[in-house]
């Protein structure tokens, strides 16, 4: 019989255990269960000897390399009173994380936090996390492949909550990289979300950057590219003298199939103070730009 078998013995005849938590320490310790005579022995000892003078709890020594532990038998009864699993401090012990405290392998236990969750994401690079935050991406069910994914197109600063929140909206690493590739590394996390929700391709917003519409912010970068409208409408729109005109003028511009050269036919024809329903009602109506020039040419 070895030691730590002993020491557990020694408690529940002492009274400090019931046969129930002998049996859980003897299960941490990799022992097989006590047998019907250990019982009946601790039970009798315990009844002769009536109410113990309790002695400190000494460390157990470490076991051998296959089971090694440095548990303390007090540790050992707070593990048992937490319903950690011996299977589950093997798991941990596999995974290569032989340095928790006792307080956080019963955290990790009590949140279910899979053990080779917690070694992916090391293997992912991030070591930087604390146990709150493991937990957290735990909880929120992030893939640990997630991470390196994201890592591989640039994003290495992020937050734990930049990263759920990537996560939960599906941003797929792969267009953040062709995003990347594009130029575009600029954006905010809560950007990228929004662009990818909306389905936004890299190309486009290359097109707005080039249309010179760096005033655009991207709640109008989203509407414009919902209705389809190129970039490069914008920017003829304003070449042909149309400079102050919101999202919602030009997406009705762009319904209404108005040309930007019919609007700079009339402002040439000396029609520069057209309003958008003005504009809408002379194309619909034919109204051709150089009668309307002839007129004031006669007028004068």
């Amino acid at each position: 019989m070895n030691e730590e078998r002993t020491m557990v013995l020694e408690m529940l005849a002492a009274g400090k255990i019931t046969i129930e938590q002998a049996n859980q320490l003897i299960e941490v310790l990799g022992e097989p269960s006590l047998s019907t005579a250990e019982q009946w022995a601790g039970q009798r000892q315990r009844e002769e000897r009536g109410t113990p003078h309790l002695e400190p709890l000494e460390p157990v020594e470490p076991l051998d390399h296959r089971r090694r532990t440095n548990f303390t038998l007090d540790q050992m009864i707070e593990l048992s009173e937490h319903e950690v699993d011996p299977s589950y401090l093997r798991s941990l012990r596999d995974a290569g994380l032989t340095d928790l405290t006792v307080d956080e392998i019963i955290e990790l236990s009590e949140h279910e936090v899979d053990p080779s969750f917690i070694k992916a994401i090391h293997e992912g690079g991030l070591h930087h996390l604390n146990l709150d935050q493991i937990i957290e991406l735990s909880e929120h069910e992030v893939d640990p492949s997630y991470f390196a994914k994201l890592r591989e197109a640039g994003l290495h600063d992020l937050s734990v909550d930049q990263i759920i929140e990537l996560s939960e909206h599906e941003v797929d690493p792969s267009y953040l990289i062709k995003l990347r590739e594009a130029g575009i590394t600029d954006l905010t996390v809560d950007q990228l979300v929004e662009l990818s929700e909306h389905d936004i391709k890299p190309g486009y917003l290359i097109k707005v950057r080039q249309a010179g519409l760096t005033d655009l912010d991207f709640d109008a970068i989203v509407e414009l590219s919902e209705h389809d409208i190129k970039p490069s409408y914008i920017s003829r729109l304003r070449e042909a003298g149309l400079y102050d005109l919101s999202v919602e003028e030009a997406i009705e511009l762009n319904e209404h199939d108005i040309k930007p050269s019919y609007v700079k036919a009339l402002h040439d024809a000396g029609m520069e103070d057209l309003t958008v329903d003005q504009l809408i009602e002379l194309s619909e109506r034919e109204v051709d730009p150089s009668y309307l020039k002839a007129l004031q040419g006669g007028a004068n």
